[in-house]
């Protein structure tokens, strides 16, 4: 028998996996890192940031669009259909509080 899995932030077991919360208008499934509820209520109070289209919450841990900015700031956006624009090729992951794995996808001519 498998002993439940320990939060990696603060150590205690957590017995769900995804950790499921609301927060912000947002259903967070978090499958890893693993993560208590309390723990990643407060992940998203600290890292969460907006989405450039529509201004909703992304919280840490998210997969995510990538627009380029002025003056070569980059701006992240959700990864869904009314977010994402259809000439984005640039994505990544949103970690706590800044871009990670930002990649290019070359466009297809």
């Amino acid at each position: 028998m498998n002993p439940s899995p320990v939060c990696q932030e603060c150590g205690t077991r957590v017995n769900t996996a995804p950790t499921m919360i609301e927060y912000l208008g947002e259903e967070i499934y978090l499958f890893d890192p693993v993560v208590c509820e309390p723990c990643l209520h407060k992940l998203c109070k600290r890292y969460s940031t907006y989405c450039a289209n529509c201004g909703g919450c992304i919280p840490p841990y998210s997969q995510v669009g990538v627009l380029k900015g002025d003056a070569g700031q980059k701006q992240v956006v959700h990864t869904t259909t009314s977010c994402t624009t259809a000439g984005s090729a640039f994505y990544g992951y949103w970690g706590k509080g800044q871009l990670r794995n930002f990649i290019q996808i070359e466009a297809c001519n």
